[in-house]
């Protein structure tokens, strides 16, 4: 058994791949325009007449939206390049609602790059468990923001690899070569959206953690100020917007936040409570109008599953953890609320409900297997090795049996379910509530 354990990991990897993307083309063939779509969709046709033109000077002038850093508008521009030029779409208040006319092919090339992303961020995940890959894969509300023209799916994707990589340097000889990579990958994320830089104070603060258990804080300083240092030029190189003047726009940039946050009409009108990011742990987009996209409403089942499985994450990889907790007390203090925020923590969230899925099943499984098939005393050394490598592979095997019951036996039984009530009023009441909400940020 023990020689098909790595076949297992590279189909869970890549179950994990196939079925995010899959979920994720069809959200992006199906969902309707959401908010802030118009916006990065003009931003991504200014970026694609920089493109065509050949003049790369032009990516120095262009930002439309410009509180938010472009390298993810840059991206979409880079998708719809190709595509024959439109007009470009009209500047619109940020409290329009969506323009449902956008260029179906742009929409569709920009909307297919962020899937991508999406599809990329569950399969690097499930390089390191292949549960909260899947359940990356199929969680509702990453679904959605990974599969429409947003910022999230970029820097989710490069906020875990910044992570997976600083935890490399702990595992590897070659640690100056991984601090490297995860500050540069940091980088990269403040410049397509500043809020999913929190995962480099996660980091700072495991780093911390690490280097007081050892005793090493004076010889850690230095370190440390070398990758932020490094995280800060690769931002800055990254965000061609900066270089006429740095300071003025960056400045400009992140006190639109501060005002948006406390003076925004959309903000005061949404007049969400100081925990509603707790609100969306536990809500679905399925209940905002399907449209064909989504399954089931996971989300509730998949955030319950991590809050049990946070204690056994924080023994195995305490970082996860602390990105979860800064994360949550960054938006738990911050005024806008927006449920697209949610992505920022959705992988290490989805790693704690693996964590959680393997205390409450796989472990409980394994002590039956290993009760059932324990071995005789007269049997053979070799045999309970073969057996200890099943129980080994058990976590690589189920992702695909979770993959059949998810998306065929428990669908079809919460229709069934649902065909026996009435569940129209909450659906209209729903609806109501996504009007109000103008998701911006």
């Amino acid at each position: 058994m023990k020689k098909f354990i790595p076949a297992l990991k590279i189909f869970a990897v890549l179950l994990a791949l196939t079925l995010a993307w899959s979920l994720r083309a069809n959200a992006v063939s199906h969902l309707p325009v959401d908010y802030d779509e118009d916006d990065y969709l003009r931003a991504a046709q200014e970026y694609a007449a920089v493109f065509r033109s050949g003049d790369w000077r032009g990516l120095m002038n262009f930002n439309y939206r410009a509180e938010h850093p472009p390298l993810a508008k840059i991206a979409f521009g880079a998708a719809i390049a190709g595509n024959a030029p439109t007009p470009l779409l009209p500047d619109r208040p940020t409290s329009a609602s969506p323009d449902q006319t956008l260029p179906r092919p742009q929409l569709t090339h920009a909307r297919s790059l962020a899937a991508a992303f999406g599809a990329l961020t569950a399969a690097a995940l499930a390089l390191l468990n292949p549960l909260a890959g899947f359940f990356l894969a199929i969680h509702p509300f990453t679904v959605k923001y990974t599969a429409q023209v947003m910022l999230e799916a970029l820097p989710a994707l490069t906020s875990l690899l910044a992570a997976l990589a600083y935890l490399r340097t702990w595992r590897s000889p070659r640690r100056a070569a991984w601090l490297t990579l995860s500050a540069a990958l940091l980088g990269l994320t403040a410049a397509s959206k500043y809020i999913y830089a929190v995962v480099g104070v996660a980091i700072l603060a495991d780093w911390l953690w690490r280097a007081r258990a050892e005793n090493q804080l004076k010889k850690t300083i230095l370190p440390i100020l070398a990758w932020g240092a490094l995280a800060l030029m690769v931002f800055f190189a990254a965000d061609p917007y900066l270089w006429p003047d740095p300071l003025n726009r960056l400045r400009e940039s992140l006190f639109y936040h501060v005002n948006y946050s406390t003076g925004a009409k959309e903000v005061q009108e949404a007049a969400s409570p100081f925990y509603q990011p707790l609100v969306w742990l536990f809500f679905s987009p399925y209940w905002w109008g399907r449209n064909g996209v989504f399954v089931f409403p996971f989300d509730p089942f998949l955030s319950l599953l991590a809050l049990l499985g946070l204690p056994r994450l924080w023994r195995k990889e305490r970082l996860f953890v602390l990105w979860i907790g800064v994360t949550l007390f960054f938006l738990l203090l911050w005024p806008t609320k927006w449920p697209q925020y949610l992505i920022t923590y959705s992988a290490p969230l989805m790693l704690a409900a693996g964590e959680g899925f393997g205390t409450i099943f796989i472990e409980p499984l394994k002590k039956v297997i290993a009760r059932v098939a324990a071995p005789k005393k007269s049997q053979a050394a070799g045999a309970v090795t073969g057996r200890n490598e099943g129980r080994r592979a058990l976590p690589w095997l189920i992702p695909g049996l979770l993959a059949f019951a998810a998306l065929t036996i428990f669908p079809l039984l919460f229709q069934f379910g649902i065909s026996l009530t009435n569940f129209n009023t909450a659906r209209a009441d729903n609806r109501d509530m996504l009007a109000r909400i103008h998701m911006k940020g």
